[in-house]
């Protein structure tokens, strides 16, 4: 094509004329190829199972259903997970015996995950919650569908029969046993926690034994007794004073009737002994000791006068007190018996003050070592009350999964044999390929004519070789030129035809030499299906 001058509509009308037959045939070429590429794909037909979701037969008021909080819309991938899961579509590839071709040269991860491209699980929204959904995002899902493709439609529906009830069967069997493994790992939590409340009952129960009287709630009592202990040692203080007070007053008033009973030279042994016993105590007031003389005199003379009165007098009879002299001596006696007894209470009294005294100073320590273990003792029993309540959940769970009273899963519709394939869209295919086709075919004849610079007219001549152009002689046809060009194109209108027939016709065998099969027995299958629902509906 000559751009130099401009493009002129009469350019176009020739540039049809030399371009059109190869962009048509162009075009008849893609097109012919898509139709072939359609026959020749095989049918791909889609069986589904469809899913119900029942919620537990328990009033949900009553017991808990136990579920996740997020639904079933969150669970659905959880759901697909466990449908796509290896070990399950391994076991249903080799019951159904399922890719025996590609098994000879893939490997079995390979095929496993082309049977996973071949299944899709979708919920199923009602119409009204369709319409609402951009209302309702929250909107749960009580159906659910478990769609398999195959080339074969019997394959199609078996594989997706049992890929539901494989995954009801294993989802109940699942429940049960997530339902009492909780069961047994909060017994074993509980017991590991019963255990431990029993060691620290065991080492609260040794700190109060070890430590008696130590105890916080011994505080007070022993704060009572302390104090009356005190009281009891102030009253023997008292009481030992006032007995050594009256010992030194009878011993005075002794010394003193023995004076007066026997006369000034001090004749009475008893008297000149209470004199010398208070001599004696004079002389020690005075600060003398053991060996000063007067000390020696005073003890040898009160040694022989205490043997003096254990025996008896010069003529041989016994030494005589006066009455006062008796009741001095009484006096004293029981003053020095207080005093002993009194002394003896104090030692007692001050010994026990000391012990509860040591108890009370052990209290703190005791008292911290009882709270660190009181609070991990009331940890583990709120730590076992709550394990104890999850237990009872989870037993209460347990048996519902056991009866099937919680929520199941039930097939509400069993998978069926497609009547019609859902794949490939050959409708589509082919009308892509006639628009296609015209695109290349006038991308093919734009090509060409791009690539052809010969003139083609006296405008294009003259604009090229920059001459005038004095005459154009057109092109003149003889009769037997017409008859060649009317058999040329009689000829390639018959090829034309013959490639189209040829296309078509192997196309369509194509197709009944890929699909045939698999359409019969599709045709058989519905056929089948249909009489068992007539036959039924009869019945």
């Amino acid at each position: 094509m000559n751009v130099d001058g401009g493009i002129q509509i009469s350019d176009l009308g020739g540039v049809v004329r030399r371009r059109g037959m190869v962009a048509a045939a162009t075009a008849l070429g893609v097109f012919l190829a898509a139709y072939w590429l359609a026959m020749a794909l095989p049918n791909v037909y889609s069986s589904y199972s469809t899913v119900l979701v029942e919620p537990q037969a328990v009033a949900p008021t009553l017991v808990d259903s136990g579920r996740p909080e997020g639904g079933l819309n969150d669970r659905l991938h959880l759901m697909t997970a466990q449908i796509l899961a290896r070990p399950r579509l391994s076991r249903i590839i080799d019951d159904e015996e399922l890719y025996q071709e590609e098994s000879s040269w893939m490997l079995r991860e390979e095929i496993i995950d082309l049977m996973r491209s071949r299944i899709r699980v979708e919920p199923v929204i009602a119409d009204l919650e369709q319409q609402s959904a951009a209302r309702r995002r929250d909107a749960e899902i009580k159906e659910f569908r478990i769609l398999f493709d195959d080339y074969d439609p019997i394959v199609a529906r078996d594989v997706a029969k049992q890929l539901a009830s494989d995954f009801i069967n294993n989802h109940i069997d699942e429940r049960v046993q997530v339902s009492q493994k909780s069961v047994d790992f909060l017994q074993g939590e509980l017991d590991r926690l019963a255990e431990r409340i029993r060691r620290v009952e065991a080492q609260i129960a040794g700190v109060k034994n070890e430590n008696p009287g130590k105890l916080p709630e011994d505080m007070t009592s022993s704060q009572r007794k302390l104090e009356r202990i005190q009281q009891d040692l102030t009253t023997a203080q008292r009481v030992l004073n006032e007995a050594r007070s009256d010992a030194e007053y009878y011993k005075s008033q002794l010394a003193l009737a023995a004076t007066f009973s026997s006369g000034s030279d001090g004749s009475n042994p008893a008297a000149r002994l209470e004199a010398l016993k208070i001599e004696l105590t004079a002389a020690q007031a005075r600060g003398f000791t053991e060996k000063h003389p007067d000390v020696v005199r005073v003890r040898s003379e009160i040694v022989a006068l205490e043997a003096l009165l254990a025996g008896s007098g010069a003529d041989g009879a016994p030494v005589a007190m006066n009455p006062v002299q008796q009741q001095a001596e009484a006096a004293l006696r029981r003053a020095h018996l207080e005093i002993s007894a009194s002394e003896a209470e104090i030692s007692r009294l001050t010994l026990l003050g000391e012990e509860i005294e040591s108890r009370l100073e052990g209290t703190p320590e005791v008292a911290e070592k009882l709270d660190v273990l009181n609070r991990e003792y009331e940890h583990l029993f709120e730590t076992f009350q709550d394990y104890s309540r999850k237990l009872n959940e989870a037993s209460v769970h347990a048996q519902l999964e056991r009866r099937q009273l919680g929520e199941q899963f039930r097939v509400l519709e069993q998978a069926f044999v497609a009547p019609e394939p859902t794949a490939p869209n050959r409708v589509l295919i082919l009308i892509l390929g006639v628009l296609f086709g015209g695109m290349v075919g006038v991308g093919a004849g734009v090509i060409l004519e791009t690539l052809d610079t010969s003139p083609h007219d006296a405008r294009q001549l003259q604009t090229r070789s920059q001459l005038p152009v004095l005459a154009s002689i057109p092109e003149i046809w003889l009769e037997s030129d017409r008859v060649l060009r009317r058999r040329a194109r009689v000829r390639t209108a018959l090829a034309t035809l013959g490639v189209v027939a040829f296309a078509l016709v192997g196309g369509a065998a194509n197709y009944m030499w890929v699909n045939g099969a698999q359409s019969s027995r599709a045709a058989e299958a519905t056929e089948a299906a249909e009489q068992a629902i007539q036959g039924g509906d009869e019945g």
